[in-house]
């Protein structure tokens, strides 16, 4: 058994709804539980008027209260869903913001109970569900997707007993494949379950689907953590590995990565520099254009058309890096290599600098040939190239460089 009791993400501000959210759910639990043994209230017919009937989705108040009730029998249903929104809900309501991630929530809740009245619709076996594991298996689909590099700490009761870290794309996806797993043995006769198995998958695809379509839109706002800048990082990595095994249309890959909506933004937050020549001008805005029409290669060509009269003409970091690489890709080397030149000039502090300055090394030693700008790199990144794992591949185009 695994059980996450936090995760690596540090929030920005004291969370108000995932306390708020498991505190009315161990007072909804207390107070039924408090009313049953006093005799105010039957305890059966209280759980049935809030639960969920797949057969009765008429009552469509149990889509709401449903996900506020847990198993009376017992305390593991309601400590198990509360413990999962603790680890998982603080991280994505800081992300989403009060009011968005209490709307994600319920919102995750009806449409998990909506997947398990369509399922039973289908198989046509009506059951009854209560619990909050809905609308928290949305909210582990959200964490997927806006922290896919992040680690879960959990508790292991599992072989070894102790505290660990693990990545949480392992344990949201271990999860999703046990429930996937039991809904299919279920649906199979191999055994019987009360689990809400459907409900757990529908909840879970939601919150992840929802997350990735709100980064998608710009509705949220992208950032290193979530799961396109997870993908941006594999496709410039894949670039790389491209060029150093003497591939040009690795590069390729990182110029047409950016979203129409992106390049946009940065076309319009990027004031031109004052008194810049009109050719510059013209030229930014072409480029910027060519780049939103995804002609990486078009906007390469644009870009080498005014090196000549102006050689320190630079781009907005993303887009200086995609111009840069379409030439790479292009096999224009020369232009490629002023290209990364000016990037690494103007942008010092990006965050891909190393790794820009990396390819701009085997650019110099394998593919344009230039070994004294070579070796001033290595001097200036040395430190960099080491600190950043680097070592090896720098130590061999030492090797190449002077043999």
């Amino acid at each position: 058994m695994l059980i996450p009791i936090g995760t690596d993400r540090a929030a920005r501000r004291k969370p108000l709804v995932t306390p708020a959210l498991v505190a009315i759910n161990v007072g909804v639990f207390a107070l039924i539980l408090i009313l049953a043994r006093s005799g105010a209230a039957d305890l059966e017919r209280t759980i049935d008027f809030g639960a969920f009937d797949t057969t009765r989705p008429d009552r469509f108040w149990t889509l709401i209260t449903s996900m506020f009730l847990h198993d009376p029998s017992g305390i593991s249903h309601l400590l198990f869903n509360m413990v999962f929104l603790w680890a998982f809900g603080c991280a994505v309501e800081d992300r989403l913001g009060r009011l968005g991630f209490l709307g994600f929530y319920l919102a995750g809740g009806v449409v998990a109970a909506l997947a398990q009245w369509g399922l039973a619709s289908i198989q046509g076996a009506p059951s009854s569900m209560i619990g909050a594991s809905g609308a928290v298996c949305a909210v582990t689909g959200g964490f997927a997707a806006l922290f896919p590099r992040a680690r879960i700490k959990i508790f292991s009761l599992f072989i070894i007993l102790g505290v660990f870290w693990i990545p949480a794309l392992f344990l949201v996806g271990l999860f999703f494949a046990l429930d996937f797993f039991g809904q299919l043995t279920n649906a199979l006769g191999f055994r019987s379950s009360n689990t809400a198995f459907a409900a757990h998958l529908g909840g879970s695809v939601f919150g992840f689907a929802t997350a990735v379509v709100l980064l998608a839109t710009g509705l949220l706002k992208r950032d290193d953590f979530d799961i396109f800048f997870l993908f941006k990082q594999s496709r410039r990595r894949a670039a790389m590995r491209a060029a150093m095994s003497g591939s040009a249309s690795g590069p390729w890959e990182s110029a047409s990565a950016d979203t129409g909506k992106r390049l946009e933004q940065a076309s319009r937050s990027t004031p031109a520099p004052p008194r810049e020549p009109e050719v510059l001008r013209v030229a930014r805005t072409d480029i910027m254009r060519l780049l939103r029409e995804h002609q990486p290669q078009e906007a390469g060509t644009r870009y080498a058309s005014v090196l000549g009269e102006h050689p320190t003409f630079c781009l907005p970091a993303d887009q200086q890096v995609d111009v840069a690489s379409a030439l790479f890709a292009s096999d224009r080397f020369s232009e490629a290599a002023q290209a990364y030149e000016n990037y690494l000039e103007r942008h010092r502090h990006d965050r891909r600098v190393t790794e820009t300055a990396l390819l701009l090394l085997v650019l110099y030693i394998r593919k344009q040939p230039a070994p004294e700008k070579a070796r001033a790199l290595l001097e200036r990144f040395n430190e960099r190239f080491t600190a950043e794992g680097h070592a090896a591949l720098v130590d061999s185009l030492r090797e190449e460089l002077d043999p």
